[in-house]
């Protein structure tokens, strides 16, 4: 308090030097009036950073770590190894891209051991690593655990594995983390469109799934990558029917082992979904031209769907593509859009009565207004390394992110079903793609999915929906307050109307590690789907490593 007396009487202090005369106390007058008007404004803008977490008590903590020495050393989970395209290289060699997650707060380090199969001999290469939210969040993130890419040259194209360690010390690297390299998926001519949606955590949803799968092929993309942590028996069967078909592409995508004192699990933003995101972006470049990235219930249709037409993305993305040639990134706003679920009564209680009908009663959309929105993103493959939630990441080669007005094109974000759009939207009119949907999807039902068409499907309700957008609402207000960090996500408010009843399967994996020093490297062994009784994804274990101690 004395110390706040101080600063207050600071400018009589200071003009007490100066001889007192009726122009000096004037003077005094009007310097302490815009004193304290500038100590109040002051005070004011720092209340605000601190309530709109500018600057928030889990920055602040992040910030005092920093100064702190821990005793435990690198601590990297390997989540994917994949060769480097020969189109891709600038350099000559054979090169190999390691995804893993790690301490935002470490200095990263890492040595890629590899084996020449024709002559055996061991070839050392310090990995070049680069934090794949290398934009605006490396400087304010908060979240205190992170992905990575490590790229490194390795002996030859043919190489199946590599050994990682944190040392350069070929006796030490040789007791590292052994890491197999994905083997690449090539053809020939490249699939045109892929779309890598992100992952599935206790997904139950059958009407958004059908209605985001069949949009995106009948608009002109040929692969739909899905990576499952947890999903229902219903939704996994139809899945695999359409993975059958040659549409869909399954992936595991498990959770992450805890550590001794931290779960990466929640250290991550949004659970890792821009994690997802770079490994399917770097599975999916050897058979892809063009890759969008979405949810499943964000959808690219025309402007007007009443435009809406057989491949109609395709010609749209390369139209634009051709527009600027220097674009590695196409960053597309998204509106919200009134999807109204089918009634009760009217709900299909199977595959073989379902149809696209409720889209009918989606008459309006958000307007396009010349302010950023959060935007979704298509890339071309072979220009970019790292994408995020809401905008690319690391392009190559010198190509660049081009932004999109909205009125050129934009997502449709299906999901938010109860709420009103407010009367100043657009209309809209979804005939066209009704016809379209339910024409492809009655043909779908005699080939591909003629097996399960009798499948009892869930059905949403629309106080589920309400809940669950409320729910994360009231998550999403937190983050915006001093209370919580914004790597916090909703996951909780996935499993609030969930049936009892139901049977869900999830990806299952157990864990290996290395350790090197005082560091340790941790890598998935083999991944499977597995039934859950909760429908949620198990925690994996260690099962093997090479010390006593766990990383």
């Amino acid at each position: 308090m004395q110390f706040v007396n101080r600063l207050i009487k600071l400018p009589t202090h200071l003009l007490t030097i100066v001889k007192q005369n009726d122009e000096t106390r004037k003077l005094r007058f009007y310097f302490e009036i815009f004193y304290k008007i500038a100590l109040i404004a002051f005070g004011i803008i720092l209340g605000f950073t601190f309530y709109y977490r500018t600057t928030n008590i889990w920055m602040l903590k992040n910030l005092g770590d920093s100064w702190l020495s821990r005793q435990q050393g690198l601590r990297p989970i390997v989540i994917g190894a994949f060769h480097r395209a020969d189109n891709e290289k600038n350099s000559e060699g054979d090169y190999a891209v390691i995804q893993y997650i790690a301490n935002s707060y470490d200095t990263q380090k890492l040595y890629c051991i590899s084996k020449d199969l024709i002559n055996g001999e061991p070839l050392i290469s310090t990995a070049l690593i680069q934090r794949i939210h290398g934009g605006k969040r490396n400087l304010n993130d908060v979240c205190s655990w992170s992905g990575h890419l490590a790229e490194c040259q390795i002996a030859s194209a043919n190489v199946d594995y590599i050994t990682l360690s944190t040392s350069p010390d070929i006796k030490l690297a040789q007791n590292g983390m052994q890491v197999n390299i994905e083997r690449p998926i090539t053809k020939s001519p490249k699939e045109k469109l892929v779309v890598c949606i992100a992952p599935m955590y206790i997904y139950s949803e059958t009407s958004i799934l059908l209605t985001g799968i069949e949009s995106w092929l009948a608009l002109g993309a040929s692969k739909i990558i899905i990576p499952i942590q947890s999903a229902s028996n219903t939704v996994m069967n139809i899945l695999r029917k359409y993975e059958k078909d040659g549409k869909v592409i399954l992936r595991h995508w498990p959770k992450w082992p805890v550590m001794n004192d931290v779960n990466p699990n929640g250290l991550v933003l949004s659970r890792g979904i821009e994690e997802s995101h770079v490994n399917c972006l770097h599975f999916a470049k050897p058979f892809a031209d063009l890759i969008a990235f979405s949810d499943i219930d964000d959808i690219l249709l025309p402007k007007n769907p009443q435009d809406s037409k057989l491949s109609y993305n395709l010609d749209l993305l390369y139209k634009l593509f051709g527009e600027h040639p220097n674009a590695g990134t196409l960053l597309f706003e998204h509106r919200d859009v009134q999807l109204v679920l089918p009634k009760e009564s009217d709900a299909s209680t199977s595959l073989s009565n379902f149809n696209f009908n409720f889209l009918h009663d989606t008459k309006r959309k958000q307007s396009c207004h010349v302010w950023r929105m959060k935007t979704r993103v298509i890339v071309n493959a072979s220009r970019v390394d790292t994408v995020l939630m809401h905008e690319s990441g690391i392009n190559k080669f010198g190509y660049a992110q081009v932004r999109l007005p909205c009125r050129q094109a934009h997502f449709y974000h299906l999901r938010h079903s109860f709420r009103s759009i407010s009367s100043d939207s657009d209309e809209i009119e979804m005939t066209e793609m009704v016809k379209i949907l339910n024409g492809q999807f009655a043909n779908r039902l005699s080939t591909s999915l003629s097996g399960i068409a009798n499948l009892p499907i869930y059905q949403s309700s629309f106080s589920s929906f309400r809940d669950f957008d409320e729910c994360v609402m009231a998550v999403t207000d937190e983050n915006f307050s001093l209370k919580v960090s914004r790597c916090m996500t909703p996951s909780a408010c996935f499993v609030r109307h969930m049936p009892t009843n139901m049977n869900c399967t999830a990806t299952h994996t157990d864990f290996s590690f290395a350790r090197i020093g005082n560091d340790f490297i941790s890598a998935s062994g083999i991944q499977s789907f597995i039934p859950s009784s909760d429908c949620d994804a198990p925690v994996p274990k260690f099962n093997s490593g090479n010390s006593y101690y766990l990383p």
